[in-house]
């Protein structure tokens, strides 16, 4: 928050640029949420396990363009 008080545009009130004030606040807001997420996963992974053997087997499982059997995954 203190980095948007910062801004020119906040200083200034200048509404008309205020969409590099929307842009900066949602991609805050989003990074707080990803965190948040990141961190729900790793808990509920600890709390009931993964499907394979590690939490690195479990995330290839989602990696691009990897698949086990040697093809090429359909989310390419």
């Amino acid at each position: 928050m203190d980095a948007i008080r910062k801004l020119d545009v906040v200083k200034n009130r200048e509404v008309h640029t205020s969409r590099q004030l929307l842009f900066f606040a949602y991609a805050l807001t989003m990074k707080g949420v990803t965190q948040e997420l990141e961190y729900l996963g790793r808990t509920l992974q600890d709390a009931f396990g993964t499907i394979g053997q590690s939490v690195e087997e479990f995330d290839a499982l989602f990696a691009e363009g990897v698949r086990r059997d040697g093809g090429s995954s359909l989310w390419v």
